[in-house]
């Protein structure tokens, strides 16, 4: 899975890191199957004497649906899809509207649609924070309905639901399922997506 990653002032914790600029996310998935998986090193040379030293790397990459360039955004997908990319995974998506600019590209490899758990109203106001995650106001008003905050986790949960029984019924690729601590709300939710008869 390679992905150019955050400007190094997304990250504090580290000081004393520096920025590599030398390959990016398309560089590293045409190299990987260009090279690696044709069975030869960055330079050509043979990774192995025995008969097939090919790797067998499976190659995905990043999309950004709610990207401010969205035109750099598609420019770099497509060559993402030059180079061999295998699949595609999207950031965590709220609305369905910002999917559509991957229609054209749904034949050419597979799309996977990033959907996050929502545990609580605070939860979802730093998921806004981050950069290329939108969350609509709706989804707050829903959250902020209840005060506890366990019925904020099953609103949440709710939310999720609805969202990758969208992804089925659709007939996406496939999703992931992001749940921040814990492992159970994503079983939960399988299971009731699962469970639902798409038409």
């Amino acid at each position: 899975m390679f992905i150019t990653g955050d400007p190094l002032k997304m990250s504090p914790t580290y000081p004393r890191s520096t920025a590599v600029f030398d390959l990016d996310s398309v560089a590293m998935i045409g190299y990987t199957h260009r090279f690696l998986n044709a069975g030869v090193d960055f330079g050509a040379v043979p990774l192995g004497k025995h008969a097939d030293p090919r790797t067998h790397f499976t190659i995905g990459a990043g999309f950004e649906p709610e990207a401010l360039d969205m035109e750099h955004e598609v420019d770099k997908l497509k060559r993402k899809i030059d180079n061999g990319v295998d699949y595609i995974m999207t950031q965590p998506t709220f609305r369905y509207e910002p999917l559509d600019v991957l229609d054209p590209y749904r034949k050419q490899v597979k799309v996977l649609i990033g959907v996050m758990i929502l545990t609580s109203l605070e939860h979802a106001k730093r998921v806004a924070e981050v950069p290329g995650v939108i969350v609509p106001d709706a989804i707050f008003e829903r959250l902020g309905a209840h005060e506890k905050i366990e019925d904020q986790a099953k609103v949440g949960k709710d939310i999720a639901i609805e969202q990758a029984s969208w992804v089925k019924r659709e007939r996406w690729s496939g999703l992931y399922l992001m749940s921040p601590a814990t492992h159970r709300p994503v079983i939960e939710v399988l299971k009731s997506v699962m469970n639902r008869k798409v038409y």
